[in-house]
């Protein structure tokens, strides 16, 4: 078990390191929401969905008699 022992100030170096770890996953997790609300597609684009590219028509249209 002596492994797990480090000194006081590598352990003080090891906790800032997971702060700024963990407020990095943060602020990327706040950018990310961001963008997906505001449709700003800063991260990822935006892709149209295949029904919203079909166009609409009619049968009589397709089919004249």
């Amino acid at each position: 078990m002596g492994i797990l022992f480090v000194s006081d100030e590598r352990h003080r170096q090891l906790q800032h390191f997971r702060r700024r770890t963990w407020l990095l996953i943060a602020l990327c997790m706040f950018a990310r929401g961001t963008d997906a609300a505001f449709g700003l597609g800063l991260f990822e684009p935006t892709q149209q969905v295949a029904a919203q590219e079909i166009s609409i028509c009619s049968a009589e249209t397709e089919f004249p008699t």
